[in-house]
């Protein structure tokens, strides 16, 4: 009875230490040194969408999303969004970018006119779901990823 219970322990104490070693994967790969490398690189040239909701709205709920999704840092690294609005043109740019600069993605967000906007998504051209990453967007920028989108976001007029 001893032994078996000695066994048991044993497996249960190497059990836990094997499972401590595990640690999460972060997707930091593939990327591009600048803006214009990533574009010039981008999967399907970009891939675009047009939806019918004002352009601020589509630019906050991404900005949320992304800073609550894409954001991440661990020990060893960290990817972090960064982000510009030019109102006066009515254009949105968001990044996500490496600790080092490179760039992972580039979305942009284009007002349309009255309650139209387009968004475009630039990945490298080996990302592996770029597809499925443009359908999470468009449910981020329509702010329904219940995950990612806490809330209605109310822009703030200047």
């Amino acid at each position: 009875m001893k032994i078996s219970t000695c066994k048991f322990l044993i497996s249960l104490v190497i059990c836990a230490l094997l499972s401590a070693c595990q640690t999460a994967q972060y997707v930091t790969k593939p990327n591009y040194p600048t803006e214009a490398s990533l574009v010039a690189n981008a999967y399907e040239n970009g891939l675009s969408a047009e939806l019918d909701l004002p352009y601020l709205q589509a630019y906050f709920n991404l900005k949320q999303a992304y800073q609550r999704c894409v954001a991440f840092s661990t020990d060893q690294t960290l990817v972090f969004t960064d982000n510009r609005l030019e109102q006066e043109i009515e254009l949105g740019t968001l990044f996500a970018k490496t600790e080092h600069g490179e760039f992972l993605q580039k979305t942009l967000v284009e007002g349309l006119g009255q309650n139209k906007t387009r968004i475009s998504l630039f990945l490298p051209k080996q990302y592996k779901f770029a597809k499925q990453r443009f359908k999470q967007d468009v449910l981020r920028a329509l702010g329904q990823d219940s995950a990612c989108n806490l809330g209605v976001v109310i822009p703030i007029e200047s």
